[in-house]
């Protein structure tokens, strides 16, 4: 008699797992997404910097989901992890400072030094100190803020941003700090063999640098132990305020702000070696090896002769972490948001009661944001053969919607965020078969797509790896946003409805490689 609840469980289960296309798309809901994003994108991960140990449990999440889910090992494996190792580089924030003195060697001032981006190793570093502008140069507007000092050997301060030198010499109100823009300043420096950076908020922004510009480094440094470095260099670059800029400058009787002004009204530099005073940067560092994951799961096919062949959906799951200043950098669109939709299209395919005809990889990366390091070490070392993966399908950012905010100056030229009923599709335009599939997948999903071609942002992804190595490409991204790396990228402002649709479009154009009786095609190059 016991058996006949066992038999009726067991039909039942049978019917629930019979899932027909349909079906397995409605499971992709705002329930699950919305749990998913609340967990990967909370404080309590501290924006899951590669090799911490928030990235550690935000795999634990995605590995148990996709386990869940139905996602099984690839063949020869024992679990779904595929382990990075690094050496980890902490500065010890205590033990760190800029001191300022006098030619006598007079002590006139100590601070904590805010690096930018953690050293490599141990800063014990001095100098004369340089005052040099904006750190600016534009061959055009024949205005160089170093052309009449030498850098080598000194520390050196600049303003941020650059001046209007057009308009009123000041820079463009409203612009606010741009992380790009400053980051572009640092070769030109580094080449002249600058000893140190201090970069100083100009007056006109009116406040001290915060977090707008911290995050182009995070609080430790990771060395990769997988794969030799082809060249590594010292970026010492720190913050002070404007009050300590002025502190300096008093040396020679002028303030930021009277320097600034100069600039402004003369529409040239006005650089010079601060008089009588020397700086000093001490960093101490602890060292130690860390492990990070690549997750790696995957269906099997159901046609006996195409399981062999794979299509590789992949999402990085890591961000930037915390600042000097112990800010957190949740992440949730860059990239909490591919990771979710991840793990809804693996939970829509593991669903289905016939699966596709080809197998099916799901890959969550690590150290996309250290340079595509976890994409990369899978293409050098895959886990399924590449002549046999027949299309990389990626996402990263793929749930927020232009807002208010999304104005100004981003990394091409404006934020080119997209509105809640669009996407950009970026592709290694060499597939046109591929983006018409995307196309009409983003169109019964109810989203817009923009076939961006390869488009301003096609080497900085995990699927870039991939399209390296000839494999068919795709990139689903939003666009960016004012809030793109930066701790105000949180939880609240994602669009789920959004995020949703996307989700399906990712599954109805894998669902579409994965059973066309014929493999993707690149097109043939057009002749000249």
């Amino acid at each position: 008699m016991r058996l006949k609840p066992l038999i009726v469980l067991a039909a039942l289960m049978v019917a629930l797992s019979a899932f027909s296309q349909k079906q397995a798309l409605d499971l992709i809901t705002r329930e699950l997404s919305e749990e998913n994003m609340r967990y990967l994108s909370s404080d309590s991960l501290e924006g899951r910097r590669t090799g911490s140990e928030g990235n550690d449990a935000a795999a634990a999440w995605i590995s148990s989901g996709a386990l869940d889910a139905g996602l099984k090992p690839l063949p020869g494996c024992d679990n779904l992890y595929q382990p990075l190792e690094y050496l980890r580089i902490t500065p010890i924030a205590e033990e760190s400072t800029i001191t300022l003195s006098d030619s006598s060697g007079t002590l006139l001032h100590t601070m904590a030094a805010m690096p930018l981006m953690a050293p490599g190793d141990t800063v014990n570093v001095s100098g004369e100190v340089v005052f040099a502008g904006y750190g600016y140069m534009n061959s055009e507007e024949k205005y160089n803020d170093f052309a009449d000092i030498s850098l080598n050997g000194r520390i050196v301060i600049i303003m941020t941003r650059k001046p209007d030198l057009h308009g009123s010499g000041m820079p463009a109100p409203g612009s606010g700090i741009s992380e790009m823009t400053e980051a572009r300043k640092l070769p030109m420096i580094m080449m002249q063999k600058a000893k140190a950076v201090l970069f100083v908020a100009d007056p006109a922004i009116g406040c001290n640098i915060s977090t707008d510009l911290l995050s182009i480094g995070g609080s430790y440094q990771l060395k990769p132990l997988f794969r030799k470095q082809p060249f590594s260099f010292a970026l010492n670059a720190y913050t002070i305020t404007s009050a300590t800029a002025d502190l300096m400058l008093a040396r020679a009787g002028l303030t930021l702000g009277e320097l600034q002004d100069s600039i402004a009204v003369t529409g040239r530099p006005a650089s010079f070696i601060i008089p009588d005073l020397k700086a000093s940067v001490r960093i101490n560092v602890t060292k130690d090896t860390v492990t990070s994951k690549n997750i790696i799961g995957y269906i099997e096919g159901s046609d006996p002769l195409l399981r062999d062949e794979a299509v590789l959906f992949s999402a990085h799951y890591d961000h930037v972490g915390k600042d000097f200043a112990g800010n957190i950098y949740n992440g949730a669109n860059d990239n909490a948001s591919g990771s979710v939709g991840l793990l809804n299209i693996a939970t829509a395919f593991a669903a289905l009661e016939k699966k596709p005809a080809r197998s099916l990889i799901f890959f969550w990366t690590t150290g996309e944001e250290e340079g595509l390091h976890g994409s990369s070490y899978y293409a050098e070392n895959p886990l399924w053969p590449l002549d046999k993966t027949v299309a990389a399908i990626n996402f990263d950012m793929i749930g927020r919607s232009r807002r208010e905010t999304d104005i100004g100056a981003s990394s091409n030229g404006r934020y080119d965020i997209t509105g809640s009923d669009t996407i950009k599709v970026i592709s290694g335009d060499d597939c046109h078969q591929l983006v018409a599939l995307a196309g009409e997948s983003c169109e019964e999903s109810g989203i817009h797509m923009i076939d961006e071609g390869k488009g301003d942002y096609f080497s900085g992804s995990d699927h870039y790896p991939f399209f390296r190595k000839g494999i068919p490409v795709l990139f689903f991204f939003t666009g960016l946003h004012s809030d793109y790396h930066k701790p105000t990228d949180d939880f609240e402002f994602i669009d789920f409805e959004k995020l949703i649709k996307v989700s399906k479009a990712g599954f109805l154009t894998g669902y579409k490689v994965a059973n066309a009786t014929r493999r993707l095609e690149k097109d043939r190059k057009r002749q000249n």
